[in-house]
């Protein structure tokens, strides 16, 4: 008999704590809306498992390591090792990555921290008889490929509204929206949802779990009721909500309005179609990738070497994005000749990535990936998945960065930018190889 149980717990950081997913330090002023972390507890055969799900842009390394402690102290190994835990992406969450946290951002550490072992402990208190429905539609209407060829033969990340020279898209991506309902006593008792798209919709330095947030409480308001929604995050690396061919400001509170309360509109349409899922079993593997990192040529080094020296050091003024790259923004320049140089100091050749599977019955499948994987990963692993209903969570289990696939290396753009320990050309390949020897082994 399958039980299920939910929580959450707020995690919103205090003013002052820096906001993560810009390149610019933003401390926060204050916040439009809470963030959280969620929590979906499962119960199964004697088997503890379930998703684990934070308003954050990452689950920073400092964050790992507690999670870890706390959740084994109080639940045990076994169940910390049988949760899923990632990041829904906003970009307009506290950075708890750095070599050093200042006194107010160590608070808000340890603080959402304990919230997300409370969340655990409570969820699993939680447990109720229950039954599952899932589903998908291939509808994505607010995603776009974010990498676009241009009429030169380049690739740009992020061109610009209504930029003349845009010939096509790098490439397609997969659109399909992943649904999971959970019944407790023939009532809707929470949702999960897993969507391809960057939560970088917001933008300032005012605390927003960005178009989720909207998303959640569309949802609840439609339905006349406070129900669960864990946002889990697709493959999404070269994938955001910018639309090219509309000359609007995109990047706003009523931005993320819009495209939350779509998605919600799209998911509560779905509901009507999802499937039982016949819960009479689960299968939890863990496993481990060695993700190797991108060394720099020499003709690359003095490259870096020459912008260093010729490009005027002339700051920036506001938010620091992606596209002041390809607009060849001086400080953009330099910044990353810096990194890239810093990078070929100080990268190891590779580091270890946890993977996680989740099987329930013959339909239902989570796997997990680490980073901001490329979504052609996400297509390759479904396009190979033998379960009807397969979710795929990026931002899970391990700390990385972007990985683009092979062919983007020679094509350049923002996310191939080498820094410390970024991935290699081959690094994409061996994700989906794993990821699937993970989600598909005896």
């Amino acid at each position: 008999m399958l039980k299920t149980g939910f929580a959450q717990e707020i995690i919103t950081p205090p003013a002052g704590v820096g906001l993560a997913g810009y390149i610019n330090k933003r401390p926060n002023r204050g916040f439009y809306d809470d963030l959280y972390v969620k929590v979906l507890a499962m119960e199964l055969d004697g088997k503890r498992f379930g998703l684990v799900c934070f308003d954050l842009c990452n689950v920073a390394p400092r964050l790992w390591t507690l999670l870890e402690k706390g959740i084994t102290e109080k639940m045990g190994k076994e169940l910390y090792e049988s949760l899923i835990i990632s990041a829904t992406h906003t970009h307009t969450g506290p950075e708890f990555r750095g070599e050093t946290l200042n006194e107010i951002t160590l608070y808000a550490l340890n603080a959402t921290a304990d919230a997300a072992v409370r969340a655990v402990e409570k969820a699993f208190l939680n447990l109720h008889e229950s039954a599952l429905e899932a589903g998908s539609v291939y509808n994505n209407p607010f995603g776009f490929v974010r990498r676009y060829f241009m009429k030169s033969g380049a690739i740009v990340t992020n061109p610009g509204w209504g930029n003349p020279d845009i010939d096509k898209p790098e490439s397609d991506f997969d659109r399909t929206i992943s649904i999971l309902a959970v019944k407790q006593e023939g009532r809707l008792a929470g949702l999960v949802c897993n969507i391809a798209n960057h939560g970088d919709t917001v933008g300032g330095d005012i605390v927003s779990a960005d178009w989720f947030g909207f998303l959640t409480r569309e949802i609840q308001h439609a339905l006349g009721c406070g129900l669960p929604v864990l946002i889990v995050d697709d493959a999404s690396g070269d994938i955001n909500h910018f639309d090219f061919r509309q000359k609007i400001s995109q990047t706003s509170l009523k931005e993320a309005a819009r495209i939350g309360k779509g998605y919600a509109s799209i998911i509560l349409d779905a509901m009507k179609d999802l499937k039982k899922v016949e819960a009479d079993s689960v299968t939890i593997r863990n496993g481990k990738m060695t993700l190797p990192h991108y060394r720099l040529s020499e003709k690359e080094i003095a490259e870096a070497k020459h912008i260093l020296e010729t490009v005027p050091d002339i700051p920036k003024e506001g938010d620091f994005e992606s596209q002041d790259l390809a607009n060849k923004v001086p400080a953009a320049l330099r910044f990353f000749a810096k990194r890239a140089l810093d990078g070929y100091e100080k990268s190891t050749p590779s580091h270890e990535c946890r993977l996680t599977s989740i099987v329930v019955g013959k339909s239902l499948a989570f796997v997990s990936l680490p980073g901001e994987p490329f979504n052609g990963i996400s297509r390759a692993i479904r396009e190979k998945s033998p379960f009807e209903h397969t979710f795929i969570i990026s931002l899970a289990q391990s700390v990385s960065g972007y990985v683009p696939l092979r062919e983007c290396f020679a094509r350049g753009g923002y996310e191939v930018q080498p820094g410390t320990n970024t991935a290699s050309p081959d690094a994409a390949d061996i994700m989906a190889e794993e990821a699937l020897k993970v989600l598909l082994q005896k």
